[in-house]
């Protein structure tokens, strides 16, 4: 049975911004900069965590994962959102401020 995951990350070293990025987007869809919305069962959610745990830095990171229910049920409704598909920068090029 799987539900649906809101799951949202900040991270402060890029490097390890990089690898959770990465593991995330094996999991499920980018829905903004550090926001994932993953359709896990209980077994994937845990081998997801644990993955993820060993690239945190728990004193420096946070990590938050927020069960939105059942996919074929209230999880697969209880998100909106509006606007164009956000772009995933280039991580080679310099970014502008």
């Amino acid at each position: 049975m799987k539900h649906i995951y809101l799951i949202c990350y900040d991270v402060a070293e890029p490097k390890r911004l990089r690898k959770v990025y990465k593991t995330l987007q094996g999991a499920g869809e980018s829905l903004q900069y550090s926001v994932f919305r993953c359709e896990l069962s209980r077994e994937e959610r845990q081998k997801l965590i644990e993955l993820l745990w060993e690239i945190l830095n728990l004193a420096e990171d946070r990590l938050l994962v927020a069960n939105l229910g059942l996919s074929e049920s209230r999880g697969i409704d209880c998100l909106q959102y509006w606007g164009d598909p956000r772009e995933v920068p280039n991580s080679t090029r310099p970014i502008v401020l």
